[in-house]
């Protein structure tokens, strides 16, 4: 039976989409992978393979475009001043990773400072990549259809909420639930290395071959280490780690340097009034990023918004900006030359620094964590894999090691997940990020417990806010396992029960309030033909896929119970 399988990689900076239509059984290699087609970027670069992550609407939520079309079309708007009128989002992905309080109710900010809510703007961003996916493929005679199955990447060290926001906003741009899987970043590259090796690094496709899956994103690295078994799936040697320490990083370290330049509040003005002359700013460095090498000498060029500069410099300090560059306290190390600000390599060089040395920290950290392991080669992959400066700074810092970069290292996630539609268990094993418990309430011990946690229940002393411990943090857990956990209704004839799940990053945890816990959403179990007499209900949680699953079942009927698992606020 052939299928369809539609795959986005929703990126910070860049996303795209891929599709297939081949026999479930089709051999990996011989899966047929459709790109996207070349995105139109306008007159700075010819075509690309993605699109940046930005997205532009009306005041009414209507989608006028996305990617290079909602950049052209936000500056025109700019440039007409009609920018009150719309709404325009970028690089907004990492407010799921940043944020430790995920809502359904949270909002975020467009360039302006305009608010949204967020799972809005990610719904109509998955809406406006469907849209673009729909109109490529029916020009090759292929329809999307419900029964299409899609496939949508998120990071690996993204928290169970952050990923159920992005189930949740995936649904109501139109997939259906059962027609979504979530795929874990670095996952997806790993098996399209496995499937395509990489020139020279055959060896990661034999048997007990350990590697480590570095995925250089835009906002995030993320990092997982694999062991090929001889059944040939890959197993998890270590929970998933990483940071926020991907490409945009380098982007606040050129911003910063602009604002040692021209002063935060000409940069703060010039973001706010002059949003298409920052964006702009920030796309010239970004050329800078992909375009700089090791061996590079004399000066990097960077086009600026001189005129507004200018202006707002004279504004500001009553300075010409030749005035204000001259006088600012790295001025031996750049130059103005009209719309040009000329910076020395080795001051350009300095600004990938930081985001290098957390970069191959992170690497070391991991290395250490399995160093009674043989992980002898490190794959490369992301946009931000394909930055000359890393590769050579990460095969400086693990020369022991064999460091390898596929080519299209930055589509690799995005073509291995649609591989991974059709081996789901190409992962036969994952390793647990963090503690996962439940809130209960206990009876009291007057010797161990805190009074005020003292609550009656019935006339008697209880404790309240347990975190009760059902999967612990760094546990190798194969696909499918099965955590049982009963529970007891509270009162007589009770509807439902609902069960607060919560999880932690620290050991020896006690209590769901003590400031270590987060509280990742709330199981809802309806119980059938409620009684007078209190039910017993068993809830199973399904661990080893790349999301938290969670069923129940009445013991006293012994039949499935309908359950629901919602972030906490979810309305």
């Amino acid at each position: 039976m052939s299928v369809y399988v539609a795959a986005i990689d929703f990126g910070t900076t860049y996303s795209g989409y891929a599709f297939s239509v081949s026999h479930l059984k089709t051999k990996l290699p011989e899966v047929q992978i459709l790109s996207n087609q070349a995105w139109n970027a306008g007159i700075r670069e010819s075509v690309s393979l993605k699109t940046p992550t930005c997205l532009l609407l009306t005041k009414e939520k209507e989608i006028l475009s996305f990617g290079y079309e909602a950049e052209n079309r936000y500056t025109d708007i700019v440039m007409d001043g009609e920018e009150d009128e719309y709404y325009y989002f970028y690089r907004f992905k990492m407010n799921l990773h940043e944020n430790q309080s995920i809502s359904m109710g949270m909002l975020i900010e467009d360039v302006r400072g305009q608010t949204l809510p967020a799972v809005e703007v990610f719904s109509l961003s998955i809406q406006a990549l469907k849209d673009h996916m729909a109109q490529t493929l029916l020009v090759k005679n292929i329809t999307l259809d419900d029964d299409t199955n899609w496939i949508l990447t998120v990071p690996a060290i993204w928290s169970d909420t952050a990923k159920l926001f992005m189930r949740k906003g995936a649904e109501m741009a139109g997939i259906a639930e059962d027609k979504l899987t979530l795929a874990l970043e670095p996952e997806a590259a790993s098996i399209y290395c496995q499937t395509y090796p990489p020139p020279g690094s055959l060896d990661i496709v034999n048997t007990d071959c350990q590697y480590l899956v570095v995925d250089l994103g835009g906002g995030t690295v993320d990092i997982t280490a694999h062991e090929k078994l001889p059944d040939g799936t890959l197993k998890e040697l270590s929970k998933a780690s990483g940071n926020n320490c991907g490409g945009t990083s380098v982007d606040k370290e050129f911003i910063q340097m602009m604002a040692d330049i021209f002063g935060q509040q000409v940069i703060d003005k010039l973001k706010q009034e002059s949003p298409d002359s920052y964006l702009s700013l920030i796309r010239c460095f970004e050329n800078v990023k992909r375009t700089i090498t090791p061996n590079k000498s004399g000066l990097v060029n960077v086009s600026i918004p001189n005129i507004v500069l200018d202006n707002f410099c004279k504004s500001e300090y009553l300075k010409s900006i030749e005035e204000v560059v001259a006088s600012c306290p790295i001025t031996s190390s750049i130059q103005l030359k009209n719309d040009k600000l000329r910076i020395e390599v080795k001051f350009t060089k300095s600004l990938f620094k930081p985001t290098i040395n957390s970069i191959s920290s992170l690497i070391k950290t991991v290395l250490d964590e399995n160093e009674a392991k043989n992980i002898s080669h490190i794959l490369l992959v992301g946009g931000f894999a394909e930055c000359a400066l890393i590769q050579e700074a990460v095969k400086s810092a693990f020369s022991d090691r064999y460091v390898i970069v596929p080519e299209e290292a930055g589509l690799a996630v995005l073509k291995g997940a649609v591989l991974f539609r059709y081996q789901l268990n190409a992962i036969s094993s994952r390793v647990t990020r963090c503690t996962y418990g439940v809130e209960i309430i206990r009876s009291f011990n007057s010797l161990t417990d805190e009074f005020r946690r003292r609550v009656y229940k019935d006339g008697i002393p209880h404790c309240e806010n347990i975190f009760h411990t059902f999967m612990p943090a760094n546990r190798s857990i194969p696909i499918g396992m099965k955590i049982r956990q009963t529970f007891t209704t509270s009162n007589a004839y009770q509807y439902a029960h609902r069960l607060p799940i919560f999880y932690t990053h620290q050991d020896n945890v006690q209590f769901t309030d003590d400031g270590t816990c987060v509280k990742l959403g709330i199981v809802e179990v309806e119980i059938p033909n409620p009684t007078k007499h209190l039910r017993e209900v068993t809830i199973i949680f399904h661990f080893g896929e790349t999301e938290l699953n969670i069923t129940a079942i009445d013991k006293e009927s012994g039949k499935d119970c309908e359950t629901s698992f919602t972030i906490y606020d979810f309305i």
